[in-house]
């Protein structure tokens, strides 16, 4: 097998993780910007959307490291951000309900019917991300996931191609 053949090999394998790192980049610049917009407001609040950017960078390494290294990687790191953003998200909800607390989290939303409900359904689609990512990672660690199925297949069709000459 040519080293070709072993970089699309890799590159294949690697292509089973393209959710979880378009995810985590989508929740760390949705976080980004919900504490640049906090920043004015000099809340405690804003402590979370930096927690959670923090946070982020713990994944990032994982996926980096996953690159180079793609035995031996559990995405534990990347299953902990997930549940921390799901219990984030959830928190938030309960918070967005009485509008004291909504306006302090939110203080560059409006505290209406409009304001509040698309801030919710926001938080609802990340934690509906949160949980289908998670369930991404558990299918990748059992190898039930189709990027594997699909990885296999191209696997077998290479040395197929090799026996004939190709």
């Amino acid at each position: 097998m040519g080293a070709r053949q072993k970089m699309a090999l890799k590159h294949m394998k690697y292509n089973r993780y393209i959710l979880l790192r378009y995810t985590i980049a989508g929740f760390f610049f949705a976080n980004l910007n919900w504490f640049i917009f906090m920043l004015p407001s000099r809340s405690v609040v804003m402590m979370l959307p930096l927690i959670m950017l923090f946070l982020a960078l713990l994944p990032i390494q994982e996926l980096f490291k996953l690159y180079s290294q793609p035995e031996g990687v559990t995405l534990k790191m990347t299953s902990l951000y997930f549940v921390a953003q799901l219990v984030a998200n959830g928190f938030l909800i309960s918070l967005s309900f009485y509008s004291p607390t909504f306006t302090i989290a939110f203080p560059f939303m409006n505290v209406n019917l409009h304001g509040v409900l698309g801030t919710v359904a926001i938080l609802i689609i990340g934690m509906m991300l949160s949980l289908l990512c998670l369930k991404k990672i558990k299918a990748i660690q059992l190898n039930h996931d189709r990027g594997y199925k699909l990885f296999l297949d191209f696997k077998k069709s290479m040395k197929a191609s090799e026996s004939y000459g190709e």
